[in-house]
C-alpha cells in the first residue's frame, strides 16, 4: 500500500478498496506493517519475512513443534504473529513461555517495540494507518509482563501460564527446560498446554537439548510420528528448519580444511540429496570447532541430527568405558559388608541417591533413587523401602547443607530426617569441598572400580509419561557449562537434570576421602518382598522378585 498520491489528503474509492483488503489479510500485515530491531542495529526498521519464516505461516497447524536452528527468527515472527492477532482479534489471549522470566520479557518487548514504533513507519501510509490503529484500539495495560489492549485481547510473557483459556502459546526452549527442570516442564505439559483450546494455536520452537528424554522429546516424536498424516486439530506437525539456508551462516570465499568435514557432507548429499556450498561447508567447519558436539542441537542439518544423543563436556568420560566393559549387570552384593546411602538434597525433582556397598578395591552400587520427594519424609520412605529389599543399612550420609537451618520449619534437615524416623547415629553430614572438582576428581578415582547394578539402569517415566534417564544415564549425561554466546568457556558443571544424581555419588567420594565410612551393620539382600513406590523416586521401584 503507498501513500495517498493525488495530494489532496483524501482517499479515492480505490485506494480505501486497496486499505480494505490489505488490513483485512494477515499475511499482508506481517510482511508489511510491523518493525524490529535487527541484531546489529539500533534502529527499527521494516520487518522483512525469511523464507523460513514465510513457509511456516503457510504450513502452520493448531499444534506445531518447530525443532530450530539458531537465529532463524522464529520467535520473532511468533511473538509478532501474536501482537497482530491481539490487535486486530478482541478478546483473545496470547501467551509466551521461556525458561526464564527474563527471556520471556524479552519476547514481549519485541512486541512492545513494534507497537510504539508503528506511528513512525518509514511509510507514511502505514505510519498513518498506525495512527488510527492506535487511536481505535488503545493500549490500557503495560506492567512489563504483559500487554492489553481496549479490545479485551492481551499478549503475556513468563515462565509458565496459568488462569484463563490462552488462544495462542509460545512455548519458547522447551528442550532445555525439560533438560533442565523436568517438573517445569510437566507443570507446562500438564498446565499451559492442557489450557489451549483444540481450536486454538500452539507453537514450541526449541533447541533439542536433552536428547531422547523428557517432555520436549515425547512431544518431538509425537510430531515426528505424524509427518505424512493426515492431522486433526490436536496432532503436532513438525516444522523444521536446518541452518543450511540461513543467509548469515556462510564464509565467503573459504572452503572446507578438514577430511572430516567434506566426508560429513558427502554423507548428507548421498544420504539426503543435500548440496551445501564450499562457502557453507567451510562456515559449519569452523562453527563445529567451536561447538563440538553441541552442533547438532544448536545447529542441525537435517531432522535426524536433533535428538542426537551425544553428551558435549561429558565430565565422568569413565561411565563411557564402563559400560562397554560390562559393569553395568546383574551381580549378587558381597555377603556381610555394609551398605551406605548417599545424597544430594533440594525439592521437587532435585533430590537424589545411592545405595553403595564399598567393597574392597570394587564399589558396588546398588540401588538409586530420584525424583519429587516430600522431604526428609521422602527420603526416609525410599531408605526403609531399600532396606525391606537390601537389608539393614550401616549409615546416611547427607551434603553440608543438611545442617542449614531451613525457613519454612526453623529445623535443619538433619533433623527433619530424625523426625522422620532415622536415628540419629546413622546421619553423618559430609563437609563442604571448597571447589566441586575435588570431588569430582575423588569420584574420577573410584569409578574404575565400579560395578553399577542393572536396576541402576532402569529409565524413569514422567508423571505424564515422558522417558527420563536412569541413575547410570545422569551419570553419563553429567556434563560442564557449554561456552556463553561470545565463546567464553565455563568451568562449571552443569545445574540439571544429570547434576543431582552426580552430585549423590560425589557425596560418596567426598565421604570416601574424608575416612568418614566406617563399618557396622550387615549386608544382604532380603528375598520375597516388594517396595511400594514413595514419593515419586524411581529407584526404589523396583522389588526384591527383580533381585539378582
Amino acid at each position: 500500500m503507498n501513500a495517498n498520491v493525488n495530494g489532496t489528503g483524501e482517499w479515492t474509492a480505490e485506494e480505501l478498496r486497496e486499505f480494505e483488503e490489505c488490513v483485512s489479510s494477515k499475511s499482508w500485515r506481517l510482511r508489511h506493517l510491523y518493525q524490529i530491531l535487527p541484531e546489529d542495529g539500533a534502529v527499527m526498521v521494516p520487518f522483512e519475512l525469511r523464507p523460513e519464516q514465510a513457509q511456516f505461516m503457510l504450513a502452520r497447524h493448531t499444534r506445531n513443534f518447530v525443532p530450530k536452528a539458531r537465529k532463524l527468527g522464529m520467535s520473532t515472527f511468533i511473538v509478532l504473529d501474536y501482537l497482530d492477532t491481539c490487535i486486530f482479534t478482541p478478546n483473545t489471549l496470547c501467551a509466551h513461555i521461556d525458561k526464564k522470566e527474563a527471556d520471556a520479557k524479552d519476547k514481549l518487548h519485541i512486541a512492545r517495540m513494534a507497537w510504539e514504533s508503528g506511528p513512525r513507519h518509514p511509510d507514511p501510509a502505514l505510519a498513518e494507518l498506525w495512527r488510527w490503529i492506535q487511536e481505535e484500539n488503545p493500549l490500557v495495560k503495560d506492567n512489563g509482563g504483559c500487554l492489553e489492549w481496549a479490545n479485551g485481547s492481551s499478549q503475556s510473557a513468563d515462565v509458565s501460564f496459568t488462569g484463563g483459556t490462552p488462544q495462542r502459546l509460545h512455548v519458547s526452549e522447551y528442550g532445555p527446560i525439560a533438560a533442565q527442570k523436568p517438573a517445569k516442564a510437566a507443570e507446562i505439559k500438564r498446565g499451559s498446554i492442557n489450557a489451549v483450546p483444540a481450536t486454538g494455536i500452539i507453537d514450541i520452537e526449541t533447541t533439542m537439548e536433552g536428547g531422547r528424554f523428557g517432555e520436549c522429546y515425547a512431544l518431538f516424536k509425537l510430531a515426528l510420528e505424524s509427518v505424512g498424516q493426515d492431522l486433526t486439530a490436536l496432532d503436532w506437525r513438525l516444522h523444521f528448519f536446518s541452518w543450511v539456508n540461513h543467509p548469515s551462516y556462510a564464509l565467503p570465499g573459504r572452503v572446507p580444511l578438514r577430511a572430516e568435514t567434506v566426508r560429513y557432507f558427502a554423507e548428507l548429499r548421498e544420504t539426503h540429496g543435500i548440496e551445501v556450498l564450499p562457502e557453507r561447508q567451510a562456515w559449519y567447519e569452523v562453527k563445529r570447532r567451536e561447538q563440538g558436539e553441541d552442533m547438532f542441537q544448536q545447529f542441525p542439518t537435517v531432522v535426524e541430527e536433533c535428538d542426537r544423543h551425544v553428551v558435549s563436556g561429558q565430565i565422568y568420560t569413565e561411565m563411557t568405558r564402563l559400560r562397554a566393559a560390562g559393569r553395568v549387570r546383574e551381580f549378587a552384593p558381597e555377603v556381610g559388608l555394609p551398605l551406605y546411602t548417599f545424597w544430594d538434597l533440594g525439592s521437587s525433582d532435585n533430590t537424589a541417591g545411592w545405595l553403595v556397598q564399598p567393597a574392597g578395591k570394587d564399589v558396588n552400587w546398588l540401588d538409586w533413587a530420584a525424583g519429587e520427594g516430600q522431604g526428609a519424609a521422602g527420603v526416609a520412605a525410599v531408605i526403609r523401602a531399600w532396606e525391606r529389599v537390601h537389608g539393614p543399612v550401616a549409615g546416611h550420609y547427607l551434603p553440608h547443607d543438611a545442617v542449614i537451618t531451613d525457613k519454612g520449619s526453623g529445623k535443619t534437615y538433619r533433623q527433619q530426617l530424625i523426625e522422620a524416623g532415622i536415628p540419629s547415629q546413622m546421619i553423618h553430614v559430609v563437609p563442604r569441598t571448597p571447589d566441586v572438582w575435588v570431588g569430582i576428581n575423588e569420584l574420577r578415582k573410584i569409578l574404575p572400580h565400579a560395578w553399577f547394578h542393572r536396576r541402576t539402569d532402569v529409565e524413569q517415566l514422567s508423571e505424564t509419561g515422558a522417558k527420563l534417564p536412569s541413575g547410570v544415564g545422569r551419570l553419563e549425561g553429567y556434563r560442564r557449562m557449554p561456552q556463553t554466546s561470545s565463546g567464553v568457556l565455563r568451568d562449571a558443571p552443569m545445574h540439571d537434570l544429570c547434576s543431582h544424581t552426580a552430585d549423590a555419588a560425589r557425596t560418596f567420594a567426598e565421604a570416601r576421602a574424608a575416612g568418614m565410612i566406617r563399618g557396622g551393620g550387615g549386608g544382604g539382600a532380603v528375598t520375597g518382598l516388594g517396595v511400594k513406590v514413595t514419593a515419586g523416586y524411581g529407584g526404589a521401584r523396583r522389588g526384591a522378585a527383580n533381585y539378582k
